[in-house]
């Protein structure tokens, strides 16, 4: 940052502990950004339970079970997008896509000792690189949304049960959505 005289300056805040800043769950939606955007999708795919869903709907209100839906995956089918993401060749992005998640917003709801409830505001924005061959290249794209989850504490550490990304342009075509929301 600078200050008006021109100089050069750093805002650094240490959080006690206790702060309630630094719930558990709130950790978990900061460390689930940071994975996501560090590529790092092996780790990332550590944090949801084995009971997982991860869905982004077209309509807020639908039955993820009966209505048509952008992604609706279990654990197994998150697994296997980190698979295709990480370790097969995707000619339609190669390179993958940079990222960047800014959240904001964070409400956390304790439901008992190992389940808590959270929302957030995510804005997610996608800078594609590549060659001149592929489509989009060099533009920026922005996903806004609003996250809802369902954390639960497995052993000492909490995991994400149910994650549902309520994007703000989600009935418009998304197209070439190579990466994890």
């Amino acid at each position: 940052m600078v200050r008006p005289d021109g100089r050069r300056f750093l805002i650094t805040r240490r959080i006690p502990e206790g702060d309630p800043m630094t719930h558990p769950v709130q950790k978990l939606i900061l460390r689930e950004a940071q994975l996501l955007d560090e590529g790092r999708l092996d780790d990332w795919l550590t944090l949801y339970t084995e009971d997982a869903s991860y869905w982004v709907p077209i309509d807020e209100n639908a039955d993820p079970l009966k209505d048509s839906s952008v992604i609706y995956d279990n654990r197994l089918r998150l697994a296997m997008r980190v698979e295709q993401i990480m370790r097969q060749n995707r000619v339609a992005q190669n390179p993958g896509s940079n990222t960047l998640r800014m959240v904001s917003n964070i409400d956390i709801e304790d439901v008992d000792a190992n389940t808590a409830m959270a929302s957030f505001a995510l804005q997610l924005t996608e800078v594609r690189s590549g060659d001149w061959r592929q489509q989009g290249l060099g533009e920026t794209r922005l996903f806004p949304g609003r996250c809802k989850l369902v954390c639960k504490k497995v052993g000492n550490d909490w995991r994400i049960q149910h994650k549902a990304i309520v994007l703000l342009h989600r009935k418009q075509p998304i197209v070439g959505l190579s990466f994890i929301i």
